[in-house]
């Protein structure tokens, strides 16, 4: 381990919560208020708050004590940290916080149809409750929420260049994410691109939101090119880092702490690092298992999982993705510091990369 992942304090994203609290309960309140006032048709606008986590599964509003399950609000709270430490205005931040959330909620409503999930963060999706067409328009309808966001910032004193300048870079944000989630439906285990081919689908998919935040807070607060490109590679990295350390846990974590199934990604044949780099360097067993013709609808069994774990272990796989993740957490950690910036939202910043990897427990 290098000197700068040597640092890592082990903060969790617990932790993180628990300190922002407040901060995260604001943002809670502003994404409900804003769909409830959304006006009719009641049940559309009802399946919304439902994938947020501020209405029950009858679509009736939850008080706050009484919000389901739901995300854990990095992105937003990146941006919050980010908009204090540049001096954004808090409307104009609490505005972008919540156009990058809803842009977030919007790819995961749609994913969750891609990859015929049924469960996310421990309760049903929106698809399992009401229907595969509700759920497309829902994800369809979140994404033209986030452009009635980020209209108002000229009413909260934003110029009209710089609006048109942050829709232009959510406007990119979403079309990456969309290449990335191409790239991610069409990788197979033996593709020639390997982990290189897979980076650049999690850069597209995983990395364009946090870029988002850096290139947006960077046009509201006037900042120089270069800590404008800083920024970008922070959220690159942390992005890349964030993912490398969700596709281990999707295969070693738990299933009440992930909020899904384990091994999913397996039985959809969806890429990830440790599966890619396991099939050039795994058994024959395994690459033969890897390759099979997907299909099934069914989770994996134990015995299923247990030998695929074990056949990782063996081939390394998860020695490799712990040394991926150090080497982005180093780079996202770098750019921080080239901010040249102190204070206690710098020190959060570099504890939620210190989260990313305490998330996690890399096999040996």
């Amino acid at each position: 381990m290098n000197d700068n992942a040597a640092r890592s304090t082990g903060v969790h994203f617990d932790e993180l919560h628990s300190r922002f609290a407040a901060e995260i309960a604001e943002i809670d309140r502003a994404l409900a208020a804003c769909l409830n006032g959304q006006g009719n048709p009641a049940g559309h606008y009802g399946m919304l708050a439902y994938h947020f986590g501020f209405a029950d599964a009858e679509l009736q509003p939850l008080t706050e004590s009484a919000y389901l399950p739901r995300g854990k609000r990095l992105r937003p709270l990146i941006c919050l940290l980010f908009c204090r430490i540049f001096g954004v205005p808090q409307q104009v931040a609490t505005t972008v916080m919540m156009a990058v959330e809803v842009m977030h909620s919007a790819s995961l409503a749609h994913d969750d149809i891609e990859d015929r999930d049924a469960v996310r963060w421990n309760r049903p999706t929106l698809q399992t409750i009401f229907g595969l067409d509700q759920a497309i328009n829902a994800g369809d309808a979140l994404i033209g929420l986030v452009y009635r966001l980020l209209l108002e910032l000229p009413s909260q004193g934003v110029a009209a260049a710089q609006t048109l300048d942050v829709i232009a870079a959510f406007n990119r944000a979403h079309l990456r994410m969309c290449e990335g989630q191409h790239l991610d439906l069409k990788c197979r285990y033996d593709d020639e691109s390997g982990a290189e081919g897979y980076l650049d689908m999690v850069e597209r998919k995983t990395g364009a939101p946090c870029i988002c935040i850096g290139e947006s807070i960077a046009i509201l607060a006037a900042l120089p090119e270069q800590t404008r490109t800083t920024l970008v590679d922070f959220g690159r990295s942390l992005g890349t880092l964030y993912q490398i350390c969700d596709d281990v846990r999707g295969l070693f974590g738990q299933p009440t702490a992930l909020g899904r199934e384990i091994g999913h990604d397996l039985v959809l044949h969806r890429p990830s690092l440790p599966l890619l780099y396991a099939c050039r360097h795994g058994s024959t067993a395994l690459r033969r298992r890897l390759l099979a013709e997907p299909g099934r609808e069914t989770p994996l069994s134990a015995d299923e999982l247990g030998f695929v774990r074990h056949e990782l272990l063996a081939c390394g796989a998860g020695r490799y993705c712990r040394e991926a993740a150090l080497l982005h957490y180093d780079a996202a950690l770098t750019a921080l510091n080239a901010l040249n910036r102190d204070g206690s939202e710098i020190r959060t910043l570099r504890g939620l990369l210190d989260a990313c990897l305490a998330s996690v427990e890399f096999p040996n």
